[in-house]
């Protein structure tokens, strides 16, 4: 049996950690659960000296019409990743087809449309991410 891959948490002399996640997120509404692992995972790898981004693809985009909302449940942390500057890009493609065009530009958030209307994944690659897709 394989070992599970660890996380390199040995690079820095501090113990900190310098790896380096690009979070695909794919679900939409009907998968909460997906959403809040995005997000506290990007919280975790920062917390431990990494690099993370949140991009926000497929049905993703429809949480900008639900979690600006200071009354929405998952509010809090949302807004947290989002000051933090941890959500790097919305898929534009999918922003429109979400009708959440207007509520990524009312977060300040980066609408992207470099690979056929969607977000290309090579310039994270080339940055050394790895990427992972939930």
């Amino acid at each position: 049996m394989t070992p599970p891959v660890r996380a390199n948490t040995e690079g820095g002399k501090d113990g900190s950690m310098r790896d380096r996640i690009a979070l695909v997120l794919m679900a939409g509404l009907d998968m909460p659960c997906r959403l809040v692992h995005t997000l506290l995972w990007a919280l975790d790898v920062t917390a431990r000296g990494g690099e993370a981004k949140i991009i926000l693809e497929g049905e993703a985009p429809h949480w900008l019409l639900e979690l600006p909302d200071p009354n929405h449940g998952r509010h809090q942390l949302y807004r947290k990743v989002k000051e933090m500057g941890l959500i790097d890009a919305v898929c534009k493609a999918c922003a429109v087809q979400a009708q959440a065009v207007e509520a990524a530009s009312e977060e300040g958030l980066r609408l992207v449309f470099d690979a056929s209307g969607h977000v290309s994944l090579v310039p994270y690659m080339e940055e050394g991410y790895q990427i992972v897709a939930l």
